[in-house]
């Protein structure tokens, strides 16, 4: 990597990129202080070991589907990214979603696909922390912090795709004719599972997978639940691992269930709620995917501003070019909004959504004022699986979260993440068209960084699904009426 790139993106500190946060700052300074090491952190570990291999990790991946560069996750634990959402009293970073996002387009800015092991991790995680399963906190969500402190990696992955229902399934409009395959059949105990599900990030190297499916197929919506898979659990296998056209860093695989017994323990708050809970899990995770696509766009921003200045046509840089300059300009303006759209979707979630929850005086007398060792006692998690429990944290959401706010939050996660998947899309293009010839020459990352951004425009939901989620939470008696 050449100086002028250090310099380029050093010099553009995270007050630079979002006014906003420079305004708050006076009337806020923990916070946005926090904000600013993160970034730190993530740009640090983006400069030193993302950058320098992506190429060959892409290159690596293409030959082989199933190769995962541990050795650059490990390298990872020291700056806390898997654990980032974790909360403190557990030994995590205890952020909230900005702080995620805001990492995530410093890591994407480096590598997407690399980036995206972190993205799907949290994806997992997000599932126990926005379920409020205190019982899970205290084993999977601790073992992954401690797994950051140790040097050892846990990964998590969540499993709601199937071979014949995608999107469908993150709606509870078109969940109702989803064609699922998976089903969660109570038994004696527990759970037997049986189905597949597919194109899984991290599903082939996760230790704990957060799994969507209904105890009947028939009754989806009144049915859907989550529970928590472990690698290695009789009846769960890996099937097949996707060759993809891009975000290669990250492993996408098919999960095979056949007669896999989960545990009743295992099941991650209520039974037959995970409607809501997929949409409240959605309304956290779109923005930072706005964030993953900003990051992948800004990457392919400054590697062809590195690239103009280092390439000449008609005996001129091609930075001095005015229609190049103009096509940078345009650039630079779309990242800015798209940067702009997902700070307003997860800013709106962490001080309106279900991150209010967790500093009422209920939930810090569970998490902060009670040891460990007594939550994790018999009588103790019979009370956190209690019906008392459930009805406290019912009434918490009715009291703290306001129905026009979590209407909000689904338009702004939505905007955030159409916004950013386009954006990253049409500036990787312009990337193209500026390089020329040059641009199909792996080594110059622009192809590369163009294969990465096109999956932002499907996953947590295609962008068709996502506008009309924007327009049913912008005209909800409209909606209602014609559907």
């Amino acid at each position: 990597m050449n100086d002028y790139l250090n310099v380029e993106i050093s010099r553009r500190s995270l007050l630079e990129m979002a006014p906003r946060l420079k305004i708050l700052s006076p009337l806020m300074p923990d916070y946005v202080a926090a904000l600013e090491e993160w970034q730190a952190k993530a740009r640090e570990y983006a400069e030193k070991y993302i950058r320098p291999n992506a190429l060959a990790i892409d290159l690596k991946c293409s030959k082989d589907p199933r190769y995962v560069d541990w050795d650059l996750i490990k390298k990872s634990t020291p700056y806390g990214f898997l654990s980032l959402l974790v909360p403190k009293s557990l030994g995590g970073g205890g952020q909230m979603c900005t702080a995620f996002a805001i990492v995530m387009e410093e890591l994407c800015a480096g590598c997407a696909g690399i980036a995206n092991i972190f993205g799907a991790n949290a994806l997992g995680v997000s599932g126990i922390l926005l379920g409020m399963d205190f019982y899970h906190y205290d084993r999977a969500l601790f073992e992954l912090a401690e797994g950051d402190r140790k040097g050892e990696p846990v990964i998590f992955a969540a499993a709601i795709t199937e071979p014949l229902a995608g999107s469908d399934v993150e709606d509870p409009v078109y969940l109702k004719s989803a064609k699922l395959m998976t089903e969660l059949k109570p038994v004696k105990g527990g759970y037997l599972v049986n189905g597949r599900k597919v194109f899984i990030s991290n599903g082939s190297i996760a230790k704990y997978t957060t799994l969507i499916a209904p105890t009947d197929k028939k009754r989806p919506v009144e049915s859907m639940s989550a529970v928590l898979v472990k690698q290695g659990d009789q009846g769960f296998s890996i099937g097949r691992v996707e060759e993809k056209m891009g975000m290669k860093g990250c492993p996408a695989a098919e999960q095979v269930f056949e007669d896999c017994f989960v545990p009743k323990e295992n099941l991650i708050g209520e039974e037959g709620i995970a409607v809501n809970f997929i949409e409240v899990v959605l309304g956290a995770s779109r923005g930072p995917v706005g964030a993953i696509a900003t990051g992948t766009a800004r990457g392919a921003f400054e590697r062809v501003v590195e690239f103009a200045k280092n390439h000449k046509a008609g005996g001129r840089r091609l930075i001095d070019q005015q229609w190049v300059q103009i096509k940078l300009a345009e650039m630079a303006r779309k990242i800015h909004l798209a940067r702009q759209a997902y700070l307003d979707s997860t800013m709106s979630f962490d001080f309106t959504g279900t991150p209010k929850l967790m500093s009422t005086l209920t939930t810090k007398m569970l998490l902060d004022l009670t040891p460990r060792w007594v939550r994790k006692t018999a009588p103790f998690t019979k009370f956190l699986r209690s019906k008392t429990v459930q009805k406290i944290k019912e009434r918490m959401v009715e009291k703290e979260l306001k129905p026009q706010d979590q209407r909000d939050i689904q338009v702004y996660s939505s905007l955030a993440k159409v916004t950013g998947s386009d954006v990253a899309m049409e500036v990787a293009y312009q990337a193209l068209q500026i390089a020329g010839a040059s641009s199909s020459l792996h080594r110059y990352e622009l192809e590369k960084i163009y294969r990465d951004a096109k999956l932002t425009q499907i996953y947590e939901g295609t962008n068709q699904l996502n506008r009309h989620n924007m327009f049913i939470n912008f005209f909800p008696e409209e909606a209602a009426h014609a559907e």
